[in-house]
């Protein structure tokens, strides 16, 4: 189980990133490259359209833009990824409309819920016994429910998850000694926020 994050559309002009794939994992000691992958990943959903923004002009507009978005209410606090699940060579990634900051719905899980992974593909989670059942896309799946599929066992799931919250905490530590050497003025806000949004530093009450 693992956090991932969209690569956003388009190129980043403001600093350097890494080419590759389009879900990006959060691994728990990034190298700079990915910790600057993974910021314009998190800034980008807020920036928009950067060449006609005249408001975005270098790093520290777009990190502004950022936190401009997290100070408003109504601010789009989205931030497009989610937790990838893979076994025996099978993968269900996070669906289009989940972010990474839901990661903490798989709690719900334990509670006997089946969570929604998002769309496009349509992912689908049963419980079956002790394990939660997640069929990658719910096109493929025949009407018996035998396609393809990844088993979580549930007992397994609150460690599972206490690897993801290390995973985050790691990044969000790199992330702040990335932030200090590009937008110094606002590394600590940054850092701040993007620990608010994506829900890491609370302790997991499982």
């Amino acid at each position: 189980m693992t956090p991932v994050l969209e690569r956003p559309f388009g190129d980043c002009p403001f600093w350097p990133v890494e080419p590759g794939e389009y879900f990006l994992e959060v691994p728990r000691s990034p190298t700079a490259g990915r910790v600057a992958t993974l910021a314009w990943a998190l800034v980008a959903h807020g920036v928009g359209d950067v060449d006609l923004n005249a408001d975005v002009p270098d790093a520290a507009g777009a990190v502004e833009a950022f936190l401009a978005a997290d100070a408003d209410e109504d601010g789009d606090r989205h931030s497009p990824g989610g937790l990838r699940v893979a076994s025996g060579g099978l993968v269900v990634q996070p669906g289009c409309c989940f972010g990474l900051e839901e990661w903490r719905t798989w709690l719900d899980v334990l509670d006997g819920e089946a969570i929604w992974l998002g769309h496009s593909p349509d992912a689908v989670m049963a419980h079956r016994g002790e394990v939660v059942r997640i069929w990658p896309d719910d096109d493929l799946v025949n009407p018996r429910r035998t396609g393809p599929h990844v088993d979580v066992p549930t007992a397994a799931l609150p460690g599972l998850l206490r690897d993801v919250r290390r995973d985050l905490v790691g990044f969000l530590d790199a992330l702040g000694a990335w932030a200090r050497s590009v937008v110094p003025d606002r590394a600590d806000r940054f850092v701040a926020a993007v620990d608010r949004r994506l829900v890491i530093s609370p302790p997991l009450d499982r």
